[in-house]
């Protein structure tokens, strides 16, 4: 009973209610039953310990309760469910769930009303039918031990899985759980935390790698400022255009108007990130150390995973070139560890909400015009010591969107028969009215920076595009998933910039673009970096997208060949230098 109780428990929050566990039953109906004997063997861990069930279910059963109710959540507001990793999150998504509202979905109150019912029941069948276990507790600890550490050990093979026709598809991991069932893709996840070796990595290889780089054209500078430029790199968050995902959505009033009286001195292009509604410190980590997450394992964040100690970085190679390195966000330094991160990447100072004096709110977070008036207070103080590299991460747009207390008016129009609910519309209009206040801020700051007389490198991206609940139901395809990671990006600069003509990039190949603009040096790994990218337009954990626009899932063959020095320097021995 325990097993079948815990499958209708968490499938009913995976697949999306009771009709899509029975379609869900009918269709993979061995997925099931290795579900049930996860869950079984799960259950067991619990009850060798006790000699009455009551205890162990209540246990077990709590804990399928709270599994099932935090995937329900995390697809809700992330559009991804529940992976093992995000045990390491926790902090992070602590610091933002006082603003977060936690209705009580009937699902759930189902969920919560069998719960009780099975409780109930054990505990009647324990009053009239218990009888003693025969066995001491060493023996049935012992047993059930010898039975779980090899049954698991198999099962979290990713190849043993496959054996038995489980479908490999955590590239897309909404697709996997609602696949092959929420037990079996957290075993999936479960498979491994670190990243994995290149075939044929080694000395000689890298050495042969390195002949390829240094024999290789050196990508064309972009810029030619006068002496060193300042360089500052804005990440707005969720700085993206729901017009992309679904052109039936229209605003009355362009929320980028504000970039307008710029927007002949603007190199606008696509981002494609990594991540979807969330997961901002991925798109750093890929900007800071060119890795991109596609060669990391399913559902892991590098920076609590990855960066405790000093790691090579673009900071550090800007630092060599003698840069001031300094870091903002207007949020607590903790968030996903960025006050231990960012000293790990090079950073010389890093700038948290606490040195904002007296800062505007919308809605729940510092404002876009503060984050942008502290950005022309740290050029100021620190423009001295050097020509800056400032790192910023803004706030303001953060999710969810829906909530009556921060919903901000806005036009916004629907056409083509698209129907949205109420709260739909309020999303997009607080969405919009947001980026309005980012492009206002941005806009500031170009004026501002007009005016400087020395050179200013500006670099503006989004972390991810927004989760979109109408977004849900769209139909999946390369093309459509495509738009579900791009994002407003431009360079900008108060010196002449020229064009290479590209229109789109992951965000792990920004930095040697950076470069090129700012007329710096590219080391090696940069210029590695940047010959990938003239190979392929864009990739990233789902999808790939050639030169010429064609677009497909992501492909293994295709992209595993660019592992190599990007492993090298994060992973392995830093055979193609020093480590910087």
């Amino acid at each position: 009973m325990a097993s079948i109780f815990g499958l209708i428990i968490l499938e009913r929050c995976n697949q999306g209610g009771t009709a899509a566990v029975y379609q869900w039953l009918i269709q993979s109906p061995w997925l099931a039953c290795l579900e049930i004997a996860v869950l079984a063997l799960l259950y067991g861990l619990f009850r060798a310990f006790f000699q009455r069930p009551l205890l162990p279910f209540a246990i077990y059963g709590a804990l399928i309760y709270f599994l099932g109710t935090a995937n329900y959540y995390k697809i809700f507001y992330r559009s991804e469910p529940l992976i093992p990793y995000d045990a390491f999150n926790l902090p992070a998504a602590a610091s933002i769930a006082d603003n977060m509202h936690f209705s009580f979905d009937p699902g759930l109150l189902f969920n919560l009303l069998f719960f009780i019912v099975c409780l109930f029941l054990v505990w009647f069948g324990q009053k009239k039918l218990y009888q003693s276990l025969p066995v001491k507790l060493i023996w049935r600890v012992a047993v059930i031990f010898c039975i779980a550490v090899p049954f698991f050990g198999y099962f979290t093979k990713i190849p043993h899985l496959q054996a038995l026709g489980v479908e490999d598809i955590r590239y897309n991991q909404f697709l996997n759980y609602r696949t092959n069932g929420f037990t079996i893709s957290m075993l999936m996840n479960l498979s491994d935390s670190g990243v994995d070796m290149p075939q044929g990595y080694g000395a000689n290889t890298l050495q042969a790698v390195r002949r390829e780089l240094q024999d290789a054209d050196e990508p064309a500078p972009l810029g030619h400022p006068e002496g060193q430029p300042h360089i500052i790199v804005l990440q707005m968050e969720a700085y993206g255009d729901p017009r992309i995902i679904d052109p039936r959505i229209e605003y009355g009033k362009d929320p980028f108007e504000p970039l307008a009286p710029h927007s002949g001195e603007i190199q606008f292009f696509d981002t494609v990130t990594s991540t979807i509604g969330g997961g901002t410190a991925n798109t750093e980590y890929e900007l800071l150390t060119g890795y991109n997450m596609y060669f990391c394992p399913p559902g892991v964040t590098p920076f609590i995973r990855y960066v405790n100690k000093p790691k090579p970085s673009l900071v550090r190679e800007l630092a060599d070139q003698g840069y001031r390195t300094v870091a903002m966000h207007p949020h607590v330094g903790s968030f996903y560890n960025r006050s231990i991160v960012y000293p790990n990447l090079g950073f010389q100072r890093f700038v948290t909400q606490e040195e904002f004096e007296d800062p505007r709110y919308v809605g729940y977070y510092i404002s876009d015009e503060d984050y942008s008036k502290k950005i022309i207070e740290l050029y100021e103080e620190e423009k001295e010591q050097g020509p800056l590299f400032l790192f910023t991460v803004s706030i303001q747009n953060h999710g969810p969107y829906s909530y009556p207390e921060i919903h901000r008016p806005y036009p916004v129009k629907l056409k083509d028969g698209l129907v949205l609910d109420e709260v739909q519309v309020q999303e997009l209009e607080t969405y919009g009215a947001n980026i309005w206040d980012s492009s206002a801020a941005l806009a500031s700051l170009m004026d501002y920076f007009s005016q400087v007389e020395e050179p200013v490198l500006f670099l503006v991206y989004g972390d991810h595009q927004a989760s979109w609940s109408w977004a849900k139901g769209l139909p999946s395809s390369p093309e459509q998933d495509l738009k579900k990671y791009i994002t407003k990006s431009f360079f900008w600069a108060n010196y002449p910039l020229e064009s290479d003509g590209r229109g789109m990039i992951s965000s792990s190949g920004l930095a040697p673009e950076i470069l090129r603009r700012a007329g710096l040096d590219l080391s090696l790994y940069n210029k590695g970096i940047a010959l990938q990218f003239q190979d392929i337009l864009a990739y990233n954990v789902a999808v790939t997208v050639e030169n010429d626009g064609a677009v497909d899932y992501v492909n293994a063959e295709r992209l595993d060949k660019f592992h190599m020095i990007q492993y090298d320097r994060m992973f392995g021995k830093n055979y193609l230098g020093k480590v910087r």
